[in-house]
């Protein structure tokens, strides 16, 4: 029998089909090949095709240009920002307060916190709206397939700029968590070496190419910077992630579980539990559960000999 009749049949008889440890292992192996638990990568336009063009002088004018007009809207960017400083130093601290509760940021700290903190939300609010603007400037058809990339659901144009500007903040936020974790995995990191003599860091030192001098703390600073770069930190970061979802999906109920293994097209039946639990139930209740009705193939017919 298949899985699907075997689920009916335990159901039939009372027999409850599923393991929950078995269906978060096979969503929490999902989730991880799905890259739920890898740092976060913000979405990128696709750079446009360049078509050759017999002009060459032509096409490095026009890159020219593009350039130049890239490089005088990051200065009137860069200058607008300058000017924002300006304003942000010359509010009271009760303004300041008063500006940072309104954008829902944490009013607290020295004047110089508050002003940093105000600088900061007007470079992503600039970002934004430069974002934003981009966007309309993309036909229909670039604007379904940037969201098709994401697995967004396309729409009107205004609705599926909203959704894309939405999208992208979410995936700022998530990489900012991530790079927040990274900070907990180089204390982890650091512990673990601390613990390593200074002969075998120096063995590691050199073992990965990097300069063997200095006392016990050079030798375990290069080693956490070359993690940072080799991505190691990165793996540390994920496998925590993982693990503390793993807790959280066993903390769920069971047809919580049960739904997630739907959304992610996980099979949450075992077989050969199924079987055995089929098999215990009918020798618990001493008789033999009758199989009609469960979708099971039919049973060949016995041959009667003709003698």
């Amino acid at each position: 029998m298949d899985n699907n009749q075997l689920v009916k049949l335990c159901n039939k008889v009372g027999v409850d089909p599923f393991v929950k440890e078995v269906m978060v292992d096979r969503v929490n192996k999902r989730e991880n090949e799905m890259g739920c638990y890898s740092r976060p990568v913000l979405p990128q336009d696709e750079a446009p095709s360049t078509q050759k063009s017999s002009d060459m002088v032509e096409a490095l004018l026009a890159n020219e240009a593009q350039r130049k007009k890239e490089k005088e809207l990051k200065d009137q960017q860069a200058d607008h920002l300058m000017q924002k400083r300006k304003e942000f130093k010359t509010m009271s601290i009760e303004d300041l307060k008063k500006r940072l509760t309104k954008k829902g940021l944490e009013a607290t700290g020295k004047k110089e916190d508050m002003i940093e903190a105000l600088f900061l939300a007007a470079v992503q609010d600039d970002a934004a709206t430069a974002r934003q603007s981009e966007l309309k400037t993309k036909s229909l058809q670039d604007l379904k397939e940037l969201l098709s990339r994401c697995g967004l659901e396309p729409g009107t144009k205004e609705h599926m700029i909203k959704s894309m500007l939405s999208h992208e903040a979410k995936c700022r936020e998530n990489l900012k968590a991530f790079d927040a974790k990274i900070g907990e995995a180089v204390t982890q990191k650091k512990e673990e070496l601390d613990t390593k003599t200074n002969a075998t860091l120096k063995e590691l030192c050199g073992a990965k190419g990097l300069p063997v001098g200095g006392g016990k703390d050079d030798r375990i600073e290069r080693l956490l910077d070359e993690a940072l770069k080799e991505g190691e930190l990165d793996k540390i970061v994920s496998v925590n992630v993982r693990n503390k979802r793993k807790e959280e999906l066993m903390s769920m109920d069971k047809p919580a579980v049960l739904k997630l293994c739907e959304q992610t097209g996980v099979e949450p039946a075992v077989k050969d539990i199924m079987v055995e639990r089929i098999i215990s139930h009918e020798s618990e209740g001493g008789v033999v559960i009758a199989m009609m009705n469960t979708e099971a193939p039919a049973a060949k017919k016995a041959r009667v000999s003709k003698n």
